[in-house]
């Protein structure tokens, strides 16, 4: 037994032993002078990429008709590179909208003066192969580097016409044309108002617009297209608002033009014929059934009314004038009758009965006309006046004065207010009829005062009052 176990001893001592000298020979061979006939390790292959694009991102977001510029940078600088667009085109071209740009030595450089959304997508610049002086080099593979051009549109509305027109009666499409990238959330606004444009009966909210069921008069008015956006690099909104028009045959909007109007040979008379159309109609006068022709009219034409306005030199210009309102959806006609009036007599008295700083009341006083119908008798007068600076600086035209408007009614008072405080002013006045204006009386010239009002009648009252007092 001892013997055995004598035996196992000696064997293990002589296996580490074998051990321990192998363990030295493969020291040698790997980290001595390299001279031993071992195995070498293969050398660490440099991490440093052969392309950087400067600036340094995988994804880039700029706006339309943004400037921007980005450098492709190489290790070795002799090497050979190229940009490819997201088409695969190899962009070679050194002027236009986007256009390469390269010094001798330094970067290539991708250059785009007014980004376009047709520029989205990925731009690679790549290593050929090849060093400049077409030495070889020894590359198997092409080395690429990449970014990823992102494009916003700002908002706008393209060919969206600011007043539109539709048909009454029928379903209409307010156009709104929002372009913007990404495409923008539209709501709408009626004069100011949200429209609800869900489970509507009325409106529905289309790409390119507001869709109006049946409309009416009552859908007329300004309509406001609104485009608001949110991401996660920006938020922005717009508007546009829209006068939409509806579209209506001619129809009578001023009432009170009287069917018989007067007027007096020497004189002159207004004939107006007001109605709305849409769009807006044209008018025609005409005198007895005949185009009117001479020197002595003149017609004032609006988008809904003209007025003409007749200088009677004689009586064959009295007579029926017919107006006629027409545009493509339909015609009106109304016929007024002229017919010979008396002329007022001018005013018995004008002069000032009050005094203010900013105004005057006036005493007016109105003739009874004799052998003449109670309806041509004066109704009211008419006053013109002027600052004695604005008389001279219009060389004494009156066509230039301001005018007031009187008729009686009781407790009438003639009174011209929001005059210039210790201004000079010239008026005159004229007695009116249904056949017009009389002669213009004699001008008067009265001052504003310069501090508290003057009133003769309570001026006489103080003085009743102050004589019962000392007596």
């Amino acid at each position: 037994m001892d013997t055995l176990i004598a035996l196992f001893s000696l064997l293990l001592l002589l296996l580490l032993q074998n051990a321990s000298i192998l363990g030295q020979l493969d020291s040698s061979n790997i980290g001595g002078s390299g001279m031993g006939s071992g195995l070498t390790p293969p050398a660490t292959q440099s991490t440093t990429p052969p392309l950087r694009l400067q600036p340094s991102t995988p994804s880039i977001t700029h706006f339309v008709n943004d400037s921007f510029i980005i450098f492709c940078q190489t290790v070795q600088k002799d090497i050979d590179t190229k940009w490819r667009d997201p088409r695969g085109q190899t962009r070679e071209n050194t002027k236009g909208r986007v256009h390469i740009e390269k010094k001798t030595t330094g970067p290539l450089a991708l250059v785009f003066e007014h980004i376009s959304l047709e520029d989205r997508g990925n731009w690679t610049c790549e290593v050929n192969g090849k060093r400049n002086g077409n030495r070889n080099v020894n590359v198997e593979r092409e080395f690429l580097a990449s970014f990823e051009l992102l494009v916003n549109q700002k908002i706008s509305f393209g060919k969206t016409e600011q007043v539109q027109s539709v048909r009454e009666g029928r379903d209409a499409l307010v156009n709104c044309f929002v372009e913007g990238m990404p495409a923008p959330e539209v709501s709408w606004l009626y004069n100011g108002e949200y429209i609800n444009t869900v489970n509507s009966s009325k409106h529905n909210r289309l790409s390119n617009g507001l869709y109006i069921r049946n409309v009416s008069q009552a859908d007329a008015g300004e309509y406001t297209c609104r485009a608001m956006r949110i991401t996660s690099t920006f938020s922005d909104a717009d508007q546009i608002t829209i006068l939409l028009r509806i579209q209506h045959k001619p129809h009578w909007f001023f009432n009170e033009t009287l069917p018989v109007q007067y007027a007096y040979v020497g004189g002159a008379v207004n004939l107006s014929c007001d109605a709305m159309g849409e769009p807006p109609p044209s008018f025609t006068w005409l005198h007895n059934g005949k185009g009117i022709v001479g020197f002595n009219h003149r017609i004032f034409v609006a988008d809904y009314g003209a007025t003409l306005q007749l200088q009677v030199k004689n009586a064959t210009q009295f007579g029926d004038y017919k107006c006629k309102v027409a545009n493509p959806l339909g015609m009106l006609e109304r016929v007024i009758k002229l017919r010979p009036g008396a002329k007022p007599w001018g005013p018995t008295r004008f002069q000032l009965k009050k005094l203010f700083t900013d105004g005057f009341e006036l005493d007016i006083q109105r003739p009874h006309m004799t052998n003449v119908s109670d309806e041509m008798q004066i109704y009211g007068y008419r006053v013109a006046y002027m600052s004695d600076t604005e008389f001279k600086f219009s060389a004494g035209n009156w066509s230039y004065a301001k005018q007031r408007d009187f008729s009686f009614h009781r407790g009438m008072r003639f009174y011209i207010p929001y005059l210039e405080t210790n201004t000079t002013y010239l008026m005159r006045a004229a007695s009116r009829n249904l056949a017009g204006l009389s002669d213009w009386s004699a001008v008067k010239v009265f001052t504003t005062a310069t501090g508290c009002s003057w009133n003769p009648s309570l001026f006489s009252i103080y003085a009743i009052i102050l004589a019962l007092i000392w007596t």
